[in-house]
């Protein structure tokens, strides 16, 4: 990995919330250009600040109950239909696939794309980001983007006036943010508020069907509220990131100098007992739970706030229908540094 790696939450707050001394944007660190695109990912204040406040407040200018709700009214029509089957099926092909690309196209403002063409790009890019140990990803993943990227270009041409896509295009125009930047953004938030909130809901819904008690829990109480964020500390999504040291620090008794990476494991820091009592347990209750598994700070994932929506739409609809999840085989996953989750998660009803 030629990086330093924290795996205490102690040591990895500092990294996602102190953007002067842990830079996104590696060039400030002595790194070359990396070819990638400026975006709310790859920039640092001051520059990262107009962007980020444009997104933020078209974001939160959605009509998030709605799409909300429309997740929920699939999810419903799904695991209604396969509840009353005695065959499996696969949650993350069949439940969270297509709810987490409704979510994200309802967010944007633009017209849903297939879902399994889609979602083979989206699985490219995601692996893409594991390049430095998996080269062989890379090819894959510059292509998939090349691909996104025309689609973005068709969304920005046909957007209208509805949407984050269409308010975000304005917004940029008249505080004189480049195109550029906000294409990039774009993209970026398209893709992770996708792969994430895949990510997040395969994982909480694993983790109800491996812990049958939880089932009641959410039934009878309040749970709901605060289970939401206890699933994805228990078993959050993204499972690291990396930073470029800007001038010489000290992390713990380590000095990291002018140019060293450093890595925060976030799966690791969330399972910290420093930080978290009894951290292996599923503590649906957990309050306060200030986990980690959609970063901190300025630069916290992109698709969190859809993350959480279809995590509280999806277990709604669950802890709705009276048949109770079950694995029906192990889960199957592809090697990945980045990103965990199943990708296939078969489950009955019984």
């Amino acid at each position: 990995m030629n990086s330093w790696v924290l795996t205490r939450y102690r040591d990895c707050l500092p990294l996602l919330t102190d953007a002067e001394t842990f830079a996104s944007d590696w060039t400030r660190a002595g790194h070359e250009e990396s070819g990638s695109a400026a975006s709310l990912q790859e920039l640092d204040p001051p520059e990262h600040t107009p962007i980020r406040r444009l997104f933020t407040v078209a974001i939160r200018n959605q009509q998030l109950d709605r799409i909300g709700s429309n997740v929920r009214d699939l999810a419903d029509s799904i695991i209604s239909r396969r509840s009353r089957s005695s065959v499996s099926f696969d949650f993350t092909a069949e439940v969270a696939r297509p709810a987490a690309l409704l979510g994200v196209c309802e967010l944007l403002g633009i017209e849903k794309p297939p879902v399994h063409s889609f979602a083979a790009l989206a699985d490219a890019m995601t692996r893409g980001m594991d390049a430095g140990l998996l080269p062989e990803v890379l090819a894959p993943a510059l292509a998939a983007r090349t691909e996104l990227n025309r689609r973005i270009a068709d969304w920005f041409d046909a957007c209208d006036d509805q949407g984050l896509l269409s308010e975000v295009l304005t917004g940029a125009q008249n505080a004189g943010i480049p195109r550029e930047a906000v294409w990039n953004s774009a993209r970026v938030l398209f893709l992770a508020g996708f792969s994430t909130a895949v990510g997040a809901a395969a994982n909480a819904v694993l983790a109800l069907a491996t812990h049958p008690d939880a089932f009641e829990e959410l039934r009878g109480s309040d749970a709901l509220r605060s289970g939401v964020d206890e699933f994805m500390r228990f078993d959050g999504p993204v499972q690291g990131t990396t930073r470029a040291c800007v001038h010489e620090t000290q992390i713990g008794d380590v000095t990291i100098t002018r140019g060293d990476l450093v890595t925060a494991l976030l799966g690791s820091a969330n399972r910290d007992p420093e930080m978290f009592k009894n951290p292996d347990e599923l503590v649906l209750t957990r309050e306060p739970n200030r986990h980690l598994a959609l970063g901190w700070g300025i630069h916290g994932c992109s698709g969190a706030i859809l993350a959480r929506i279809m995590i509280r739409a999806l277990l709604e609809s669950l802890i709705q229908n009276r048949g109770r999840l079950s694995l029906a085989e192990p889960p199957e996953r592809l090697p990945r540094a980045t990103l965990r989750y199943p990708d296939r998660l078969p489950l009955s009803f019984r």
